[in-house]
């Protein structure tokens, strides 16, 4: 063996051992928190609830009113898990300042870890939220540099995870969809491993982060189904259980919704969906040039999403028994559900929901030799739809960079 297949060896040996991907892992977790500290600095005057974006349009609980950040309007839901981590057992009366107690407490994983990692300690309780979103960027670009070193690609990939959308949403808005991102990013990577106990418990932590984690178990299920082995579908229908018992609970403390466990506005009437929306961008209060380029986003946004659909269709052409290609399918058959015109006005509301989707129909070509196995085309094709949905949610951004820009040339 020469000199420079020795070295080309040592190199792809070093770049397998976790601790590279963790330091890469580290450095997206820098970058992630560097942008918060930025922005809340130049922007928001220091006061890190900016971060939860709280409109002023809704009342806040009494004891976190004083020192809240208060933005014109609604607000985002931020706002809503942020109340949530305050008044985990709901013995403060912080659910009735939620607009949707029901399906806000469906998703009980980051609050309750926010709670938990300061033992509901509430002077601590905003840090620990916005540590635990941290957490969760750290864990999903590991997982992301993991994958990546498993299919013969550099581990700086964990990079990449920054660049998922319901990332840079939950960066800018503290949502909790960083989590069922990262989980997704899990559930490929043990199940391609075969770690199996590892699997179980993402996918229990993926179901109580969302509802759309029942559609990576419903991935293996099915898997497993369609393979015969039907008693590891049940086992992997099993780690539905704990969100189970959970939605049981709050549908009972909290009667008013509908479609158990799924938000009532699913699938609620008949309707265009995305296709209308695709087709009628909604307007924007500014200027006419600004308003075009913002409603040309939404339409390629849009157009990524069908686009990834159909990837989807092709990745399960091509492994019809890979939990990866039918959980992409599962999320596939979500977003023609989502009937309502109104759901797919904002990017920062239907791009972190279907983040998943797009992951799965990115790292599914990642695990073909060239791509040219599903598709005849280069594996990174699978990355288009989840770029062009980046360059709308850079829009979302240029403000809040312009003022670090300005605040640093001062």
């Amino acid at each position: 063996m020469s000199y420079c297949q020795v070295l080309s060896s040592e190199k792809n040996n070093v770049a397998r051992r976790p601790v590279v991907s963790m330091a890469w892992a580290i450095g997206a977790c820098a970058l992630f928190l560097l942008w918060q500290f930025l922005t809340v600095h130049y922007n928001r005057g220091g006061n890190w609830t900016a971060l939860f974006l709280t409109g002023k349009s809704l009342a806040i609980p009494p004891d976190l009113a004083p020192g809240t950040y208060e933005f014109p309007g609604h607000g985002f839901d931020g706002q809503m898990y942020r109340y949530e981590a305050h008044d985990l057992f709901m013995r403060r009366g912080y659910v009735k300042y939620l607009d949707g107690p029901a399906q806000r407490l469906h998703r009980i994983l980051v609050p309750a870890l926010a709670y938990l990692l300061v033992a509901g300690y509430q002077p601590w309780i905003d840090g620990s939220y916005i540590a635990v979103i941290a957490i969760f960027v750290l864990l999903g670009a590991y997982w992301l540099s993991r994958w990546a070193v498993l299919t013969s690609r550099h581990p700086a990939w964990a990079l990449g995870f920054l660049l998922v959308p319901a990332t840079l949403i939950s960066m800018d808005r503290m949502t909790i969809d960083v989590s069922i991102a990262a989980f997704t990013i899990a559930f490929a990577l043990y199940w391609r491993t075969g770690a199996w106990t590892r699997l179980f418990i993402v996918l229990v932590l993926a179901c109580l982060a969302r509802e759309s984690g029942v559609l990576l178990a419903g991935g293996c299920c099915l898997a497993e189904l369609f393979s015969r082995r039907f008693v590891r579908a049940v086992v992997w229908a099993s780690s539905i259980l704990p969100a189970f018992v959970w939605y049981v609970y709050v549908g009972r403390a909290f009667p008013e919704q509908t479609h158990f466990g799924v938000p009532a506005w699913v699938a609620d009437r008949v309707g265009g969906g995305i296709f209308y929306r695709l087709l009628h961008p909604p307007h924007y209060p500014l200027s006419p040039l600004l308003d075009a380029i913002a409603r040309s986003g939404d339409v390629i946004s849009l157009a990524a999403i069908l686009t990834a659909g159909l990837l989807a269709i092709l990745l399960l052409r091509a492994s019809p028994r890979s939990p990866v290609s039918i959980a992409a399918i599962l999320f596939v058959a979500l977003f023609l559900m989502l009937t309502e015109p109104a759901y797919w006005n904002d990017v920062n509301g239907y791009a972190r929901v279907f983040s998943p989707l797009l992951l799965l129909v990115g790292l599914g070509p990642m695990a073909q030799e060239g791509g040219e196995r599903w598709l005849k085309s280069p594996w990174w094709i699978g990355l288009v739809p989840a770029i062009l949905v980046d360059l709308r949610l850079s829009m979302e951004f240029a403000s809040a960079a312009g003022g670090i820009i300005r605040g640093l040339l001062r």
